[in-house]
């Protein structure tokens, strides 16, 4: 057990770091080569930030941890939300920017829906998993068409700062970063899967309940962290839309991609309690923002309290 424990550990920081250097590197390459920051912010850090669950999915998928990854997926989301949001409306309240409502939240919504129809009917097979990662990608260029000050908003808040074009060596080193990271990426996602997979064995807990809880908090600490330092700048659009926008990215991109390679199906018994969990929290953020466009402490103490039960009623089930 205490193996498997620090293989997981071990496993999402070396993941985390990956994600990091990944993000890092190749903004930096791809400003290089041409693409403004505006860009990099839409598409190489918004699929940089979502790299950890992406990578811990399609290897649960691939090794036949199915309920790993659908439970890190379902866990993140709902960790984004409930905890981190929570914590971030704790800390400073927030107003809601009208974009997320007209936009964002609505997009949310409806691949939380989908998801839901798909597990429930044929699961995430090939051909489904196909058709989310392509909606996905007209969400994204919809946005930037639609609303190009939010990847301005992105790029300013993760993109490193414009400078000089890299040098030859510069660029060499770069990408040795790159790859580094794209190999802690892969490293740290087979440790996390073989760790978290070995303490469910061991104490009899569910794959779900250990991707809804010990994943899903561990592929969501970029998150935590991002919201976290927005919210102590007072930067509110940055908050909500790093949470909405990554929410998004994990149902259309990591389930859509991961189920695209390696066929994802959802056990029935999700649907007792894990799948109505994640669609009420899509639903109360939507309901909160909506009713006084505005997350005052208050709400993101009952965010924090229905994380808790939550997690209590998953480990409870897991150990069923």
């Amino acid at each position: 057990m205490l193996l498997d424990a620090v293989l997981t550990v071990a496993g999402l920081a070396v993941l985390l770091l990956g994600a990091w250097l990944l993000v890092r590197s190749a903004s930096l390459l791809a400003m290089t080569f041409g693409l403004s920051p505006l860009l990099v912010g839409a598409t190489v850090v918004a699929f940089g930030t979502s790299a950890p669950e992406f990578v811990v999915s399609l290897v649960a998928g691939i090794e036949g941890s199915g309920d790993l990854a659908v439970g890190s997926v379902f866990g993140s989301n709902i960790t984004n939300v409930a905890l981190v949001l929570g914590l971030a409306a704790v800390i400073r309240p927030m107003d809601v920017h009208p974009r997320l409502l007209r936009w964002e939240m609505p997009v949310l919504l409806g691949a939380t829906l989908a998801i839901a129809v798909l597990g429930f009917t044929a699961g995430i097979g090939h051909i489904a998993g196909a058709v989310l990662f392509v909606a996905l990608l007209a969400f994204v260029g919809l946005s930037l068409w639609r609303q190009p000050d939010a990847a301005e908003t992105l790029a300013a808040d993760h993109v490193p700062a414009a400078h000089d074009p890299l040098t030859g060596p510069e660029i060499a080193r770069e990408a040795v970063l790159l790859l580094l990271g794209m190999g802690g990426l892969a490293l740290g996602s087979d440790l996390a899967v073989e760790g978290a997979s070995g303490i469910a064995m061991r104490a009899g807990i569910s794959e779900v309940a250990i991707g809804v809880t010990v994943i899903a908090i561990g592929t969501s600490l970029p998150e935590i962290v991002t919201t976290a330092v927005a919210a102590f700048r007072g930067n509110h659009d940055i908050a909500l839309a790093n949470v909405v926008g990554s929410n998004i990215f994990n149902l259309l991109g990591v389930l859509g991609l991961t189920g695209a390679v390696a066929t994802l199906s959802v056990d029935s018994s999700l649907y007792l309690f894990e799948v109505p969990a994640l669609a009420v929290s899509t639903v109360l953020l939507l309901a909160l923002s909506w009713t006084d466009t505005h997350l005052n402490r208050k709400e993101g103490a009952v965010l924090l309290a229905a994380y808790a039960a939550v997690v209590s009623v998953v480990l409870v089930r897991g150990a069923m």
